[in-house]
């Protein structure tokens, strides 16, 4: 077969049904197990994966290019991290971290808003499924033939931050399976296997509650997942399946509600969760000695403290970087005086401040609000015959913010992806598009015209022209 044969049949597979399957599928296990690929492959070689997943995404998906939609705060996040380039400690980090989250941006909103809310939450649970089960596989074949510590194959992070790759804290898996855990999975630490598990039991209940997977699907995943979840010992995954649960119960609550008060039981439940969370602050040693845990939150306080005096250093912040690029300042110190195992702040806000400045702290933070409280908006007007979607979506929300909480990851790879996506997803956020809607085209190239904030009905005989100028072979629908 030639070379023009092969690139040919490549994109005739991009293109299909299921290759688009494919692509969005593997999408979400190369961003959400991004650190065991690079432990794997070091970071050349995974730079180069990053390349052409991305690559696969931008070809499969040219036509919903085309028609993309965003939210203002989330072009308005990306634009900052791009902006911050200029006043960044660290200009060449910022140019590279801006360029990989514009990537992942583009990647989450062109597939959802290519399948669909339904059908892209299948296929975000068939990744998290394969996900986990790398993961599963992974600490089984270490225990099974390994039988001792394994460091990542490629010791490149190591020597960019100055550790030695033997004594290195950083462990691919500490081979716990054996010994009841914890065990860290496929991508070497434990709290984002343990929160991976957690999202796929959200996914599995949700869609079988749906009917979109069967019961045996959904059993056999909620029960990998509830081991995996038992095996990590997170206590960050403990209390997002915490909060998780409580919400579950208050939409059950408002979904059985009188529909006149619904809006009051809703109000008073939100309340009422809110009370409980300032009171489970307030004694967050009680609650941790409950889980075992250090009341420094493994050193967690440390850090928090010492980003905070940094961040209050610039209002603008130090420039994004998503991970810290250890070797240099003022990360460096962070590092130096806390533990060697910071490659983040512990908390993605506190990280956004740091990175971004206040701006960046505030669009974060109105982000995550919003999503939660336009999905609890639909929730709301539901009723107990309504779609598990919008539950859904809440409760991934309130899982992805929980854990922003104690850990950074929501502003990169699977996190950021997963934001997005809801945000495409959950009616309201989706306000603007990059291009001029005269200027948007399909993959054959014809202008089509479309809406961007709401609808637009046509004047008296500019549908039919319309209609001539695109072709008898487009979707009338967009005309709608």
């Amino acid at each position: 077969m030639s070379t023009r044969t092969a690139r040919e049949s490549a994109m005739r597979w991009l293109t299909s049904a299921r290759g688009r399957d494919a692509v969005a599928v593997w999408s979400v296990v190369f961003l959400m197990s991004g650190q065991g690929f690079r432990y794997l492959l070091g970071m050349a070689l995974y730079g180069v994966l990053a390349a052409v997943t991305v690559t696969a995404v931008v070809i499969a998906f040219r036509p919903s290019a085309a028609r993309m939609k965003l939210s203002i705060v989330v072009f308005g996040f990306v634009a900052l991290t791009a902006l911050s380039a200029i006043w960044s400690a660290t200009p060449t980090v910022t140019v590279l971290a801006a360029i990989v989250t514009v990537a992942t941006t583009y990647c989450a909103i062109v597939t959802v808003q290519h399948f669909g809310t339904s059908r892209f939450l299948e296929l975000l649970y068939r990744g998290f499924q394969w996900s986990l089960l790398l993961g599963v596989g992974f600490e089984l074949y270490v225990a099974a033939f390994v039988h001792h510590s394994v460091h990542p194959l490629v010791g490149d992070l190591d020597s960019l931050a100055g550790l030695d790759q033997d004594t290195s804290p950083f462990l691919w898996s500490e081979n716990n399976l054996m010994e009841g855990g914890p065990i860290q999975g496929f991508v070497g630490n434990r709290n984002p296997f343990a929160a991976m598990a957690l999202i796929t039991a959200i996914l599995a209940f949700i869609l079988y509650l749906e009917r979109r997977v069967s019961r045996r699907n959904a059993f056999i995943t909620l029960g990998v997942s509830v081991a995996v979840l038992l095996l990590t010992q997170s206590a960050t995954v403990a209390l997002m399946g915490l909060v998780v649960a409580v919400l579950f119960g208050c939409a059950l609550v408002v979904r059985a509600a009188d529909h006149h008060g619904r809006a009051t039981v809703s109000a008073y439940l939100l309340g009422a969760s809110a009370v409980a969370g300032w009171l489970a602050v307030r004694y967050k040693d009680v609650m941790l000695s409950m889980l075992d845990r250090d009341s420094d939150l493994t050193n967690r306080t440390e850090i928090w403290q010492r980003v905070i005096d940094i961040a209050q250093e610039r209002v603008e912040g130090w420039g994004f970087v998503a991970y810290w690029p250890v070797w240099a300042e003022p990360y460096s110190t962070v590092v130096d005086e806390t533990t060697d195992r910071a490659t983040h702040a512990h908390n993605a806000f506190l990280d956004a401040w740091l990175q971004l400045g206040v701006v960046g702290l505030i669009l974060l933070g109105f982000l995550v609000a919003s999503v939660f409280f336009r999905a609890w908006g639909v929730v709301q007007r539901g009723d107990s015959h309504a779609s598990w979607i919008p539950v859904g979506w809440v409760l991934l929300i309130g899982a992805l913010g929980t854990q922003a909480l104690s850990e950074s990851r929501l502003l990169v790879e699977g996190g950021w992806y997963m934001l997005v996506a809801l945000t495409c997803m959950v009616p309201g956020m989706v306000a603007i598009t990059p291009r001029a809607p005269h200027l948007v085209r399909t993959g054959a190239g014809q202008p089509v015209p479309r809406r961007t904030v709401g609808p637009v009905r046509p004047m008296p005989g500019q549908r039919r022209r319309r209609r001539a100028a695109r072709g008898p072979d487009l979707d009338d629908s967009l005309d709608a």
